[in-house]
């Protein structure tokens, strides 16, 4: 294959895998921003719930059959081919999203109306488990040894952008309609924004090969057969180093986009629109710093990146802490900034680790695991340990602690594991 046909080749994973990887983040946000309606719509909100406590439980309910959906998709990929999962995973994450916007309401179907909304929020969050793993191993496998981590790089950034079409859908939600509209079927529009990006996602998705890594499996008859058990014990020391790779990244973003708008809106009292704004700023600069650390992953020291960007999340926590003890909101705004980078940082090269840990005939199946159990878990559950913590502590500085083990977890394994295993594919 010549160097141009390749080019254009990877060109066009990149563009498909991106675009297609939108809906994900965009029904994460989706959720965090209707919780208040839907809890009315599809609960009967009586007052006995607060919208805070409905929150968390409709967000937490997205990350209960991730990792059921990382093994599910996981085996899929490394027995069917990794076109196979990654097209299925967005075409069961769209139809429940189209079927959401459709169904009736309490009022119009009474009990059943909540049963029906949970269980399709479940089945939604079950390809959600697959779509990392997806990514990072059809942008791994479409690279080649001198763009490898550029490539992989982009697997954050359709999730990014996901993000900020919610954020934007948010705004004009929030500004130009108004309580009474939402309330009757303007939360739909929503769900079928979701619906139709999804659609664009599966039609990108059709139009991606199989990678030329599983074809190289397949016709050197080298699928990895083996029962999950049987591979989850071969695998086991890998899948939590690479688990340990990631448990800085997810704990330190999950804080940064939860915990400092937080902070700003009970200190300052900023408005929604405002503290949107904050949150559009961090996704828009994590988003253009993500393919530039990928790059340099490609030319600098993977090792000393991480193991430096490790160390500069951990250092920022004793200036974090004594400004926000202090109330200092500019300092607080600066540190969080300036955490952006090291975060960016790790997350474009994150993809790369995970790609590179597992050998090919496992490697959908070994991400996923890796992927679910940091991002997932460690830093799906940020936000509640942190307010655990905190409450215990009785300080504002209580999560400091949360995120010092997670970073000390990880600098570990990237100084004593990052070298250590490699894929020969």
């Amino acid at each position: 294959m010549n160097k141009l046909h390749l080019k254009r080749r990877q060109i066009h994973v990149i563009a498909a895998v991106t675009f297609g990887n939108v809906l994900e983040w965009f029904e994460v946000y989706l959720f965090a921003y209707l919780a208040p309606v839907l809890s009315q719509v599809f609960f009967g909100y009586n007052g006995t719930l607060s919208n805070l406590e409905f929150a968390f439980i409709v967000f937490g309910l997205g990350f209960v059959t991730r990792p059921l959906g990382g093994i599910l998709f996981g085996r899929v990929g490394d027995l069917l081919g990794r076109k196979k999962a990654f097209f299925w995973s967005i075409v069961i994450l769209t139809v429940p999203t189209f079927l959401m916007g459709a169904l009736p309401t309490y009022k119009e179907w009474g009990i059943w109306a909540p049963i029906a909304f949970c269980i399709l929020r479940l089945l939604q969050s079950i390809p959600t488990g697959g779509e990392i793993p997806g990514t990072i191993c059809y942008l791994y496998e479409n690279s080649d040894p001198t763009n490898r981590r550029f490539m992989t790089s982009w697997n954050a950034v359709g999730n990014q952008i996901g993000a900020l079409v919610g954020l934007v859908e948010m705004y004009l939600m929030s500004n130009y309609t108004s309580a009474e509209f939402m309330l009757s079927w303007g939360w739909r529009i929503s769900f079928l924004t979701g619906g139709l990006i999804g659609l664009l996602g599966i039609y990108l998705r059709h139009t991606l090969h199989e990678t030329p890594v599983f074809e190289k499996l397949k016709v050197e008859h080298k699928i990895d057969k083996e029962s999950l058990l049987q591979l989850i014990n071969k695998y086991k020391y890998k899948i939590g180093i690479g688990t340990a790779f990631g448990a800085i990244d997810a704990a330190s973003f999950y804080l940064i986009a939860t915990y400092i708008p937080t902070f700003f809106d009970e200190k300052i009292g900023l408005s929604e629109n405002q503290n949107m704004f904050v949150s559009f700023l961090i996704l828009v600069v994590t988003t253009v710093l993500l393919p530039f650390f990928g790059r340099l992953g490609d030319k600098v020291s993977n090792k000393f990146l991480c193991s430096a960007s490790a160390v500069c999340l951990i250092a920022l926590l004793y200036p974090l802490v004594i400004a926000i003890e202090c109330e200092n909101l500019v300092a607080v705004g600066v540190i969080g900034a300036v955490s952006l980078i090291p975060i960016s940082c790790i997350t474009a090269l994150i993809a790369y680790l995970l790609g590179n840990l597992f050998p090919a005939p496992v490697r959908f199946t070994g991400v996923g695991l890796a992927v679910n159990l940091a991002d997932g878990i460690i830093g799906g559950f940020t936000p509640a340990i942190a307010l655990f913590l905190m409450q215990v502590t009785r300080s504002p500085v209580g999560f400091s602690w949360y995120i010092l083990a997670c970073g000390l977890v990880s600098l570990f394994a990237y100084l004593f594991f990052l070298k250590r295993h490699a894929s020969p594919q």
